[in-house]
């Protein structure tokens, strides 16, 4: 009795995965869109290492500004590059969230065509806020080490 329940179970998972292989392998629209697919999971892993690698950044944009602003009182300094570089802190930082609110990563799932571009336009914007991030914190740094000599 138990053999044959064994047997009938082993049965049941054996015709479980034919079915599966051979729906997945016979399905044509699976194999072309496999490479699509492909090319929207890179798309998203960069968006999601730039939005990681960038909050990473937050404290450091946010430190480094509210120095900067202590510095600039302190030494009474009335210089339109260091209120620039102050501003370019804050628009860096504000940018990095008003991409995180519009952002989803659901969008337009259903519409390979519409989600790609939708992707491609993300990642573009996230990389912008990247440049913008890391030449304020560069400018600051720098800014900061002239002031100090």
């Amino acid at each position: 009795m138990k053999i044959h329940s064994i047997l009938a179970f082993s049965c049941c998972c054996l015709c479980f995965s034919l079915i599966l292989l051979s729906c997945h392998s016979s399905n044509p629209h699976t194999q072309q869109n496999h490479p699509e697919q492909a090319v929207m999971d890179s798309l998203e892993n960069q968006i999601i290492q730039l939005h990681d690698s960038l909050m990473g950044k937050i404290d450091e944009l946010r430190q480094t500004s509210a120095t900067m602003q202590h510095l600039r009182d302190s030494l009474h300094l009335h210089d339109a590059t260091w209120n620039r570089v102050i501003d370019q802190l804050s628009l860096a930082d504000s940018a990095m969230f008003t991409w995180m609110a519009q952002f989803d990563l659901n969008k337009d799932t259903a519409q390979p065509a519409l989600r790609k571009q939708y992707l491609l336009d993300q990642l573009a914007y996230i990389q912008r806020v990247k440049d913008s991030t890391y030449l304020a914190l560069d400018s600051a740094k720098l800014l900061m080490t002239h002031t100090e000599r």
